[in-house]
């Protein structure tokens, strides 16, 4: 009998059927660019690319003309009044969705055992961990601020440099593996297939749902489905079938529980990004002690049990968040029947979070690279409000 989690739409046979599948719009264009040209080619393209409000340019392939006009407009059943709701609320509680991408989604999506392995392996083509995190910090902030999926907003032409950086990491991991056979096992499905990529929407959207709660952070039902809605629409857009769209918070729950259900394990992949992110948070953050703050907040955000399987340390202060965890339940919920956000717990960790993710923001909004200020642009009336410019 084919088992489900909370939702019999959520099934295993649906999900590894998905698991076989890729992304036909962007693997066919890009097929086609690395057989003429090979993966300088394909790097070159993703250069060439630019913002959604200037032309295309004419000496981009035919293949590449027709992907970037088939894949800009938003889908039909977007729906606007949502999308800037969502982006509202994300202008409203950047800092605290910004540390829980750090703390919570990225963590999370390295405990998928199967998923991670295409992220190590591209992570052992680019050692540069501070880069790829900072590339995903500047993609949200592109397609999460207000006016990032209008016409012609930033968001829409970064989510189609990511949509064929996945194609093209889809071919070359194949490619790789038929010159080294083993380093791709078939039991891990296609690469960057489409069970993972409906995970690593699941990471970033589900935020609202259950890190900003374990913050403290109260977000009206109508916020959060209108959050879900715009990471809909940004799935839609990178490539994720409509069949994998959460359609509200108990349905992503139930997705979120299969997907654990099925794939978190540990795994040497898994606990090697953990500790280089780790190591990043520690060096963005000097003014932070190490064992204080960031694996107390991570194990908060994500869970002893998920945190364990990436060995995450234990510190003294998680392991009074967990005392107060225990406390706030049975004298603030089942004995005064108060919220649990009343409790100590929530306000020890509301304390510690925003600062240390105001000054994570500030951090990559100021960080130098080689010598050069690093590509990572917020725009201004954010880096205000979220008090992040120096100016």
């Amino acid at each position: 009998m084919t088992q489900a989690s909370r939702s019999s739409r959520w099934t295993d046979t649906l999900l590894d059927r998905m698991r076989e599948l890729g992304d036909p719009v962007a693997d066919t264009p890009v097929a086609a660019v690395l057989e003429r040209g090979g993966v300088d080619a394909v790097n070159a393209i993703m250069q060439t690319l630019v913002r959604a409000d200037q032309p295309v340019p004419e000496q981009l392939p035919d293949e590449l003309q027709d992907y970037l006009a088939k894949t800009l407009p938003l889908p039909e059943w977007a729906d606007m009044s949502k999308i800037q709701r969502g982006q509202q609320l994300f202008e409203t509680w950047g800092i605290e969705i910004a540390l829980c991408l750090f703390c919570a989604s990225l963590p999370s999506s390295y405990a998928a055992a199967k998923g991670v392995k295409v992220l190590y392996l591209t992570a052992q083509l680019d050692t540069n961990t501070r880069r790829r995190v900072m590339e995903t910090g500047q993609f949200l902030i592109d397609v999460l601020t207000a006016g990032g999926l209008d016409e012609h907003g930033k968001g829409r032409r970064a989510i189609q440099r990511v949509r064929l950086m996945h194609a093209a990491v889809r071919h070359l991991t194949k490619a790789r593996n038929e010159q080294k056979p083993g380093l791709w096992h078939p039991d891990w499905g296609t690469p960057i297939n489409q069970e993972d990529l409906a995970g690593t929407l699941l990471s970033f959207s589900y935020v609202v749902v259950d890190p900003m709660r374990r913050l403290g952070a109260h977000i009206p039902a109508e916020d959060v489905d209108a959050y879900l809605h715009l990471w809909n629409v940004i799935g839609h857009l990178l490539g994720v079938r409509d069949e994998l769209m959460v359609r509200d918070i108990v349905d992503a729950t139930a997705l979120v529980d299969a997907i654990r259900r099925r794939q978190f394990r540990a795994s040497p992949e898994g606990q090697d990004m953990t500790e280089a992110l780790l190591r990043l948070l520690d060096e963005l953050t000097p003014v932070h002690r190490f064992d204080d703050i960031i694996p107390p907040l991570i194990r908060h955000l994500i869970g002893d049990e998920t945190a364990d399987l990436l060995d995450v340390p234990h510190s003294d202060l998680a392991d009074e968040i967990a005392r107060f965890d225990r406390v706030a339940k049975r004298f603030y919920v089942d004995v005064f029947g108060h919220s649990e956000r009343d409790s100590p717990r929530y306000e020890m960790v509301s304390r510690l979070a925003r600062p240390f993710g105001r000054d994570l923001l500030r951090a990559l909004f100021t960080l130098e690279r080689g010598g050069d200020r690093a590509a990572f642009a917020i725009p201004d009336h954010l880096a205000r409000s979220w008090e992040l410019s120096t100016e």
